[in-house]
């Protein structure tokens, strides 16, 4: 329910070309308002590139620009916010340092993102942006793509689904830094530049090339640079911009060096520098999607952080039409590895049945139910490589996947999940087991429990075990169950995996059929 009076929130971005602070107040998620934004340019990327770290100096400059937007939140007495770090902080060698000393000097705790949640956050953004113009509703694809100093992210959105999902180490800084200033000078720069990226990306024009997709969703800083070069408003929140106007644009700069190009379109010489690979990027993304039009969103990493944050204050119904979005990927890539959809959808609902009838005991949250979902749709899927020992390469496949929506340690978590939900018990000798956090560890042996108990009641993958309830009593928990076949290998199955069950939760797990059942 709304509150009457406004609730005020700060979302900060420590990024690799800006560092900004938006502070918002709201009552829901449809009413927020920007009540103050700054920001300020940096080059922190480029040291990290460069050197491998950030050094005093940056560190400085970076702490003096928080201490700033510390005395701004008390000036509007903001006491909740979220203070994220991406690519620049978290390639650096000295990262752990750079934490300590903004959280020494500014009294700032600094949260380092990595790349899926970091593109993560932008899609929610430019998502709920294009959702309020009703262009989500649309039966055609929408590519979203992210493209930071260091990192490029695919998300392709179509009938309310995520179909496809790819991050990439290579940004337009990243890309520039990855040829040094006499390569840039030569003739053959611009050919060489066109190879480089498209042998990186161009994997995904195979996936792509099945889908019929309408717009084509660009984010990340370098977009005001294309918004700049195109004369458009760089502050507006989504601007639309024609395939002719962009080619126009790509045959002009194509023809100019780097001081022409200072000078036609007013650019610093950095900026300049950084013109060409930017072009060609969007040059090869268009030719790996034939969109109708281009869609350039505005800074969105700071709307998705604020958006997330609201939604989960008041637990709003978009947050199960965006959890719904990260279970339809998992579903499409479980038919990429020929899963079992019925097994998995048993697998599935029994699982999170458990779940919530053990809310009380085993003391997880929305998050850890959204993990085990996921396990248990892609549990089996490492039998698309081999049937032996199928549940190491459902980990392997899982853990080397992108999945939108979860960081890299849930994704741990649930690859591990997946190990562990036929047989074996969590322990440190095992490499995928012994890097989780202990917290993780817990996670994990709890979730393994219960999947496991789930794909005992479908271990012939028939679905014979229909549950009709399930009952705690005392140290015993009863779960009834009704069968119109024999379902003998499911009961012997089911008491050989009621002993890690009881381990983890001091419950003992009894299965009981109904009268009337086979």
């Amino acid at each position: 329910m709304p509150k009457t009076s406004p609730e005020l929130f700060a979302a900060i971005h420590v990024g690799s070309e800006q560092i900004g602070m938006q502070i918002v107040e709201y009552t829901d998620l449809r009413s927020i308002k920007i009540v103050e934004r700054a920001q300020r340019q940096v080059v922190l990327g480029e040291e990290t590139f460069k050197t491998g770290r950030i050094g005093f100096n940056s560190i400085s400059e970076v702490c003096e620009l928080l201490k700033g937007y510390r005395r701004m939140m008390s000036e509007y007495d903001v006491g909740e916010y979220r203070l994220i770090a991406t690519t620049a902080i978290r390639e650096a060698k000295n990262q752990q340092y750079i934490i300590d000393q903004i959280k020494v000097k500014t009294g700032f705790k600094v949260e380092v993102v990595d790349m899926p949640q970091e593109i993560f956050f932008k899609y929610v953004a430019m998502f709920k942006a294009l959702q309020e113009r009703q262009i989500t509703k649309e039966a055609d694809g929408i590519l979203f793509v992210d493209i930071s100093s260091g990192g490029l992210g695919f998300t392709l959105y179509q009938e309310r689904k995520i179909k496809y999902h790819q991050n990439i180490h290579i940004g337009a800084l990243r890309i520039k830094e990855s040829f040094d200033k006499t390569q840039r000078d030569s003739a053959y720069f611009q050919q060489a530049l066109a190879e480089y990226i498209y042998s990186t990306i161009e994997l995904v024009e195979q996936e792509l090339g099945q889908y019929k997709i309408k717009y084509l969703v660009l984010s990340g800083f370098e977009t005001r640079l294309l918004q700049k070069m195109l004369g458009g408003e760089q502050s507006a929140q989504l601007s639309f911009v024609s395939l002719a106007d962009f080619y126009h644009l790509y045959e002009q700069v194509r023809m100019l060096n780097l001081p022409q190009l200072m000078k036609k379109f007013d650019l610093s010489e950095s900026k300049a520098e950084m013109v060409l690979p930017t072009i060609l990027l969007y040059s090869q993304i268009l030719s790996l999607a034939s969109s109708d039009e281009i869609v350039i969103a505005g800074d969105s990493v700071m709307d998705g952080i604020t958006y997330l944050h609201v939604a989960q204050q008041y637990e709003d119904k978009w947050l199960d039409m965006l959890e719904e979005q990260v279970v339809s990927f998992a579903r499409a890539l479980g038919r990429k590895y020929q899963y079992d959809s019925q097994h998995a959808g048993r697998v599935e609902e029994a699982s999170l049945l458990l779940f919530d009838r053990l809310v009380k005991v085993h003391g997880l949250g929305r998050r850890e139910r959204l993990q085990l979902k996921v396990a248990t749709i892609l549990h089996d899927i490492g039998k698309f490589v081999s049937l032996r020992k199928h549940y190491f390469y459902s980990y392997r496949l899982i853990a080397s996947s992108d999945m939108p929506g979860f960081s890299e340690r849930e994704k741990e978590v649930i690859a591990n999940v997946a190990y562990y939900h036929s047989k074996g018990t969590p322990n440190d000798s095992d490499s995928n087991f012994s890097l989780l956090s202990m917290e993780q560890k817990v996670t994990v042996a709890k979730l393994a429990a219960l999947i496991r108990l789930a794909d005992a009641l479908d271990r012939s993958h028939r679905q014979k075990a229909v549950i009709h309830d399930i009952v705690l009593k005392g140290d015993e928990m009863i779960i009834s169950v009704s069968a119109q076949e024999d379902m003998s290998l499911e009961e012997w199955t089911f008491v050989d995996k009621a002993d890690f069950f009881e381990d983890v939760f001091g419950i003992r797990a009894i299965l009981e059929r109904q009268a009337g059942s086979r």
